[in-house]
């Protein structure tokens, strides 16, 4: 009884790469395709790979069905044909598959002693339950006989095509075919069908004949509604119908008889269709062209467009290195094909010295027979000379020998170095991606900044050109930030707000890194920052090298905290703003409101000074001290910078 142990039937995925072997158990090669009947789902031929050298075959064989005998446990067939049958037979390579047609194929069944399966009088038999073939499906097969084309396919060529209705609607693709390993006709095809852009969708197991071919579209017309289709169970790829009592019900369910049970059928009267294979039709690149209006260029215009020019010249750039490691893989793909001809030249010259070792040896086992036979005559002097040739034979096959094992070194170097260069392969092939994702980061960031161009012109319009007093968190979010001198220095990439008063703590600057991917951030006090109006920029009163030295953070360390904060602000040497607060709250009473915030304002900035320069002194005394003791070289660059830092914190309240 068939189980999930003995199948019914299995997928042409899994029997391809089985192994072939003969009756001796000697491995004659592996199946590569299988080739279906495009007329009634039978595998018309199996493709066998057979000689050539480290599984690199040279040469491709048809061999019907009937003479294969599947050893399912072993994931192997036995092919009862001797091995000079085969070696003597007309193959075919990858590129060139001559058999197509029935008529084509019948020599070949000749060849093996195969009678060919439409000749026995029950190939065509549709298997519908009411025994006769619908007028409608007889008139599509006799309109696809009339055409020219295969009358087989192979089976990776009908994978992936889609599946329609008689109305054009798309119902879903085929994503494999199940053979009856007892017959070799396709069981049924597993059609994919249902969810939403392929997500969520279930396999559903359709009869062959059920399934009509168009030529030129790539695609199956399905002979079932798609309603009978929505009310059938389906299955996932874990829970495949792999025996025919379970696959009986879903034909019946579609109104198709099993083909396993037709017994006396009605010959269909049609003749072997033939069926153009579609040509794919190539891309058509369209290419449009915008007229731009020409409008005096404002301030804000000009530096757009300058920054949009660097980019493109950026992009530029980055398609010519794109182009050259294109070149580079084309170059590396020549290299891999001189080593694989370079392997097969070492395989020819391998198996010339196998020849001329088999003939050493004959002619080793001829000398010996005559050294006997002068031993058996006393004929000294005659052995003597024997001995000799046979000495120089010996050594001769000694050093065949050892050609024969640095040949053998040389193929696996050569196999060692076709290895090396499909990794290099590999790795150009991850660069060449790597650079593309970059130019489309590039490509958006262009489209983003000319967003933010026109929104920049609509603002400007509609507020008279006047500088607000608030804008969005958003808005100044990706706004460049620039040093005094105009240097770029990187953008905002967010602001930090505190919840105890709704201040902005601090803004995360981005800066570093390459092609604008930051590789640290800087929490930046507010009060260091001014806005460029209609620039979306800010001027950061920094020095550039103070930014450098400052540590930074990433996206998993942001400081949350007052107190982390703290040591930011004082190397940037800016007192927080929640201790000038406190500073403010214990001011002395009297006078008039604007007298006490004038002598709270200077108190503050009289305290800020004074605590700025004991700080920097303190700061400044600690280093001098690790500075005398440390020894390590790097360790003591560093602390020399920071001193300089502290230095430049202390000299600013003198």
């Amino acid at each position: 009884m068939a189980d999930g142990n003995n199948p019914d039937f299995l997928s042409v995925n899994t029997l391809k790469g089985d192994k072939v072997v003969n009756r001796a158990g000697e491995d004659i090669g592996k199946i590569e395709e299988l080739m279906i009947d495009l007329q009634d789902g039978r595998v018309g031929y199996a493709v066998l790979s057979f000689g050539g050298f480290l599984g690199m075959s040279d040469k491709f064989f048809a061999i019907p069905w009937q003479a294969l005998q599947l050893r399912v446990h072993e994931h192997a067939f036995l092919l009862d044909i001797p091995k000079e049958t085969l070696e003597n037979a007309e193959g075919f390579d990858k590129g060139n598959w001559p058999l197509t047609t029935r008529e084509g194929l019948s020599g070949t069944y000749t060849y093996y002693g195969c009678q060919p399966y439409w000749q026995s009088g029950v190939a065509g038999q549709t298997g519908r339950v009411s025994g006769k073939v619908e007028p409608e499906r007889e008139s599509r097969m006799e309109s696809t006989a009339a055409s020219e084309g295969p009358e087989f396919l192979s089976a990776s060529t009908i994978k992936g095509d889609k599946i329609i209705s008689s109305t054009g609607e798309d119902i879903g693709k085929i994503d494999e075919l199940m053979i009856d390993l007892e017959n070799g006709r396709v069981a049924y095809a597993a059609v994919s069908h249902g969810g939403y852009l392929g997500v969520g969708s279930k396999l559903f197991a359709i009869p062959w004949q059920a399934l009509q071919l168009k030529v030129h579209e790539h695609a199956f017309v399905l002979d079932i509604s798609k309603e009978t289709l929505d009310k059938e169970e389906g299955f996932d790829k874990d829970n495949w119908p792999l025996t025919r009592e379970r696959l009986s019900r879903t034909y019946t369910n579609y109104g198709y008889e099993p083909y396993w049970q037709i017994v006396a059928a009605e010959q269909p009267e049609v003749s072997t269709g033939k069926i153009k294979q579609a040509g794919v039709s190539a891309g058509v690149i369209r290419k449009t062209e915008t007229k731009r209006t020409e409008v005096v260029e404002t301030d804000e215009e000009i530096r757009v467009r300058q920054e949009r020019e660097r980019l493109e010249g950026l992009r530029g750039t980055q398609e010519e290195k794109l182009s050259q490691l294109e070149k580079q893989q084309m170059e590396k793909e020549k290299q891999a094909k001189a080593e694989r001809e370079r392997l097969a030249q070492l395989e020819r010259e391998r198996i010339e010295a196998e020849r001329q070792a088999e003939a050493e040896r004959e002619r080793l086992a001829q000398l010996e027979s005559e050294l006997q036979e002068a031993r058996r005559q006393e004929e000294t002097e005659r052995v003597t000379r024997l001995e000799n040739e046979l000495k120089e034979v010996q050594t001769q096959e000694e050093i065949r020998r050892d050609r024969l094992v640095q040949l053998e070194r040389e193929c696996t170097e050569a196999r060692k170095q076709a290895e090396v260069e499909r990794e290099e392969l590999a790795q150009l092939e991850s660069e060449r991606t790597e650079v593309e994702r970059r130019a489309d980061v590039e490509r958006e960031r262009l489209a983003q900044l000319e967003r933010e161009r026109t929104e920049v012109e609509r603002r400007v319009e509609a507020a008279g050109k006047k500088i607000p007093d608030f804008l969005s968190a958003n808005t100044i979010k990706t706004d460049r930030v620039v040093n005094t001198a105009g240097e770029d220095l990187g953008r905002i990439d967010e602001l930090m707000i505190d919840l105890d008063n709704g201040r902005v703590a601090y803004a995360v600057l981005s800066f570093g890194g390459f092609m604008g991917m930051s590789d640290k951030l800087f929490a930046i006090p507010w009060n260091f920052l001014t806005y460029r109006e209609h620039e979306h920029a800010f001027t950061l009163d920094i020095p550039r090298d103070v930014l450098e030295s400052a540590e930074g953070f990433d996206k998993n360390t942001w400081p949350l905290t007052r107190e982390e904060l703290s040591d930011t602000y004082t190397y940037y040497g800016y007192q927080p703003y929640w201790q000038r607060e406190l500073a403010e709250r214990a001011g002395t009473p009297g006078g008039t409101e604007s007298e006490m915030m004038t002598r709270a304002e200077r108190k503050r900035r009289e305290q800020l000074k004074t605590a700025e320069e004991i700080m920097a002194q303190q700061d400044k005394e600690r280093i001098e001290k690790q500075e005398a003791t440390e020894t390590d070289k790097e360790k003591k660059e560093r602390l020399e910078r920071e001193r300089v830092v502290a230095e430049r914190r202390e000299h600013k309240y003198q």
